[in-house]
C-alpha cells in the first residue's frame, strides 16, 4: 500500500512540475540592457519592447554580427542581431544599406517573407517609410544622396522579425516591433555616415 501511494505521489509531483504549477514554475530570465545588441539601439530603450514581444524563457542570449561601412564610397554596411531563449531563436533584426527602389518593391523583396500568412502588413507614418504586422516591423529610409556612391541614392533597410511571440496582443506586439525597428534605424543612421538627415 505504501509503495502504491509513493508511486502515485511521485507521478502527481511529476505532472505538477511538467505543468509548471507552483512551486514548480520556471523562473523567467531577465533581459539586461547591457546584453542587448547595439543594432537595436540603446539597450535601455529596447528592453521594454523586447520584454513585451518575447515569450517567457529562463534565459536570453543576444548575438550580433556587424560589418561597418569603412568610407563614404562604400555601400557594404550590414548588421544582424539574433535573440534566442533557452536555445530557441526568438527574434532577428537586420540593417543593411541597399539601393533606393520603390517602397512596395522593397516590401515585396525584403519584408513580406517575414510576415505570417494571416498577418497583414500595413504602412505606418513616422518619418521614414515603414510597414509592420504582429510578426515583423521594417523601415526603408534614405541614407546617402545620389553621386556619393556609384549607383545612385542608397537607403537603410531595417527589418525586425519576431519568430516566436510572447503573450501580448497583436496590437501591442506590432507597436513594440515598430519601436525596436525605429531604435535600430536611428542607431544605424548615426553609424553609417548617412548624409540625408532623418525627417
Amino acid at each position: 500500500m505504501i509503495a502504491v501511494v509513493a508511486v502515485v505521489l511521485v507521478g502527481a509531483l511529476g505532472a505538477l512540475h511538467l505543468l509548471k504549477v507552483p512551486p514548480f514554475e520556471e523562473d523567467t530570465g531577465d533581459i539586461e540592457a547591457s546584453s542587448v545588441c547595439d543594432l537595436l539601439g540603446q539597450g535601455s530603450q529596447s528592453v521594454g519592447a523586447l520584454r513585451s514581444v518575447l515569450p517567457e524563457k529562463s534565459s536570453y542570449a543576444f548575438d550580433d554580427d556587424v560589418n561597418l561601412r569603412m568610407d563614404e564610397q562604400n555601400s557594404s554596411y550590414r548588421s544582424d542581431c539574433f535573440v534566442s531563449g533557452d536555445g530557441d531563436q526568438l527574434l532577428s533584426a537586420r540593417t543593411e544599406m541597399i539601393r533606393d527602389e520603390p517602397f512596395q518593391n522593397w516590401v515585396d523583396s525584403e519584408v513580406a517573407q517575414h510576415s505570417e500568412r494571416d498577418d497583414h502588413l500595413t504602412p505606418f507614418a513616422t518619418g521614414p517609410k515603414g510597414t509592420a504586422s504582429p510578426s515583423v516591423a521594417a523601415f526603408f529610409m534614405p541614407c546617402t544622396s545620389p553621386g556619393n556612391i556609384p549607383g545612385g541614392q542608397y537607403n537603410l533597410s531595417v527589418v525586425v522579425h519576431l519568430e516566436k511571440a510572447g503573450t501580448a496582443s497583436a496590437t501591442d506586439t506590432r507597436a513594440s516591433l515598430i519601436e525596436l525597428a525605429k531604435n535600430a534605424a536611428e542607431y544605424a543612421h548615426t553609424k553609417v555616415m548617412c548624409d540625408i538627415s532623418l525627417s
